[in-house]
C-alpha cells in the first residue's frame, strides 16, 4: 500500500480507530529486537509527540509508521495489509 493512500485512508478513520491503529503499530516495534534500526532522530520524535499528547495526529502516525518500517517491514506490511482492507 503506498503511502499517500495509506495517510488518506488513516484520515478517514474515527478517532478510536486511529488510536487502535497506532497501538497495534506500536506493539509491533515494541516487540521487535530490532528497535536499534530505528533512526534516534524519529525515536525522539515519537517520545516528544507522546509526551505532548499528538502522538495520535497525522504527523505521529506518520512517524510511527517510519519506526516500524526501519525495523519491521514485513511485519508492519501484513499488520497494515489485515487493518486497512
Amino acid at each position: 500500500m503506498d503511502l499517500e493512500r495509506l495517510l488518506r485512508r488513516y484520515l478517514e478513520l474515527n478517532e478510536e480507530a486511529q488510536r487502535e491503529l497506532i497501538d497495534g503499530i506500536l506493539e509491533i516495534i515494541l516487540s521487535s529486537p530490532n528497535t536499534d534500526l530505528v533512526p534516534d532522530e524519529v525515536g525522539r520524535s515519537i517520545s516528544n509527540k507522546f509526551r505532548s499528547g499528538e502522538l495520535y495526529d497525522l504527523d505521529g502516525f506518520k512517524l510511527i509508521l517510519e519506526a516500524a518500517n526501519s525495523c519491521e517491514p514485513t511485519k508492519l506490511e501484513k499488520f497494515l495489509e489485515e487493518e486497512m482492507k
